[in-house]
């Protein structure tokens, strides 16, 4: 197992890091304010992505959906009911269509 040496350049991306953290992120939605992200806070600590995102999981937890895209997907998922709705009145109603039609014919075959 490796270990890493902390060095002061280390020490202070860190501490930057859980400062960011602790202003812009909100733990309790799973959002970042306004203007701030994984690439933002990894390019303002000058540290990977991947760490950022780490830290951020490990300490502060994962990242919610944003509300708006919660709302989209229940639309869609209404959508598809409605759709789905429809095309089940649509083939009953081709249904009845078609033995009215057969009923028709059978009078004059």
């Amino acid at each position: 197992m490796a270990v890493t040496t902390i060095t002061p350049a280390i020490a202070k991306a860190t501490r930057k890091l859980f400062s960011l953290l602790e202003d812009n992120f909100d733990p309790a939605s799973g959002q970042y304010l306004e203007g701030y992200s994984d690439e933002r806070v990894a390019k303002e600590c000058e540290i990977s992505l991947e760490a950022v995102r780490a830290h951020r999981v490990n300490a502060f937890g994962k990242l919610a959906p944003p509300t708006d895209l919660a709302l989209i997907r229940r639309e869609i998922d209404e959508l598809q009911r409605f759709a789905l709705q429809t095309e089940n009145d649509m083939k009953a109603k081709l249904k009845d269509l078609n033995n009215r039609v057969l009923q028709i014919q059978k009078r004059f075959d």
